[in-house]
């Protein structure tokens, strides 16, 4: 059980990193007007698989008894979390490059954001 625990906070630190280095990769290919690579759109593909690797650790803490203390706001992070990204690649597709740099950009500092977010629900 406590590895599970460990491994659910260290993955979130990886989370912040790598989302943190998405938004500043995207928000400066926004703000220099180039293209959004092959290169950033799998780097926000390895990074929402991380968020869905810590939903399911969650899923399996939760499922062993170890509830955060605002369960119900904790798993509303969590798929907001999961889900941003995805929305943002659907809005951000056919539009210009300056655009869909920023888009990325804010969506992965949403996601750091909520990160946070999901770890002052969970304390007490």
């Amino acid at each position: 059980m406590e590895h599970i625990l460990r491994l659910h906070s260290n993955l979130l630190f990886t989370i912040l990193v790598v989302f943190g280095i998405l938004a500043l990769w995207s928000l400066m290919l926004g703000l220099l007007r180039r293209p959004v690579g092959q290169w950033l759109l799998s780097g926000m593909a390895i990074g929402v698989l991380l968020v869905l690797a810590e939903c399911i650790l969650g899923v399996l803490m939760i499922i062993q008894g170890l509830r955060p203390f605002r369960t119900e706001m904790h798993i509303l992070y969590g798929i907001i979390a999961l889900l941003t990204i995805p929305i943002a690649h659907s809005s951000a597709r056919n539009r210009e490059p300056r655009s869909q740099g920023l888009m990325y950009a804010f969506a992965c500092m949403f996601v750091c954001v909520i990160a946070l977010r999901a770890v002052e629900m969970a304390r007490p």
